[in-house]
């Protein structure tokens, strides 16, 4: 089987709609970890509704809200995941329903597979919001309502996935067997700020590890809601990020094991 990893912050209407789109999924032997940033009493009554409407198991780790803690809650997931292949996503990202077979049957050791994401409009993530249906989600109403990088929409199951060392992963979309990320000691928590760094670190460490990386956009399709973006630069995270690739060192100091 496999564990799915969510990264949550507050937006627990898109919580919900994730969840259906998990319940629709043809692959079937997974749970799902809820990493939350924030310690709200309102995710914990989500949480309760979701594990009594549907069957597969629902964990749930989470942290008092002291800024942008991210990486700490996905450390913190890994640790509880049971399964030996984790795949994430953000809480903001509904999955089409072959997303996680497409995770599940590339999976390989020594390679992490990543793709993107379809950019809904506000007019459409609205739309989705206030009808709690996924019915607009296909290419005509994608168009129409102004989604963007719809080259992420085409779900083509026998286009080729190329195995490289190029630079692709997102944090939203990507995943890889647990031992692999736990042998760079999972992700830095030196990062608490937003953007790049936070969830593209790791790459470069593990491709430094000898993990080569693996497309399967055509394949694993997802689709961001619209929302404001929470940071307006990533320099910080950029310079961090920078200064880490000189020194060199995959296992992180600052990672899943502190004593390191």
């Amino acid at each position: 089987m496999l564990t799915l990893i969510i990264a949550v912050y507050k937006n627990i209407d898109a919580v919900y709609l994730i969840f259906e789109s998990l319940e629709r999924q043809s692959f079937k032997n997974f749970d799902a970890i809820i990493a939350e940033d924030n310690e709200s009493a309102a995710m914990l009554e989500c949480v309760d509704v979701l594990r009594r409407k549907y069957a597969f198991v629902i964990k749930h780790v989470h942290q008092p809200d002291n800024g942008f803690r991210k990486c700490a809650a996905l450390n913190a997931a890994i640790k509880m995941a049971e399964s030996d292949y984790l795949v994430f996503i953000d809480g903001d990202c509904l999955l089409h329903r072959h997303f996680l077979k497409a995770h599940f049957e590339d999976r390989q050791k020594n390679i992490a597979l990543w793709g993107r994401r379809v950019m809904l409009s506000k007019v459409l993530t609205d739309k989705i919001y206030f009808e709690k249906s996924f019915a607009s989600l296909n290419l005509a109403e994608l168009i129409k309502f102004g989604a963007t990088r719809l080259d992420c929409a085409m779900y083509l199951p026998s286009m080729p996935t190329p195995i490289s060392t190029a630079s692709h992963i997102w944090g939203c979309n990507w995943s890889i067997f647990k031992e692999d990320i736990l042998a760079v000691n999972g992700f830095d928590e030196d990062y608490i700020a937003a953007g790049v760094g936070e969830d593209t670190d790791i790459e470069w460490r593990l491709l430094k590890s000898g993990i080569r990386l693996k497309k399967i956009k055509f394949q694993a399709i997802q689709y961001h809601l619209h929302h404001v973006e929470n940071y307006s630069s990533t320099d910080a995270n950029e310079a961090l990020m920078q200064e880490k690739i000189k020194v060199g060192a995959v296992f992180c100091k600052n990672g899943i094991l502190k004593d390191k």
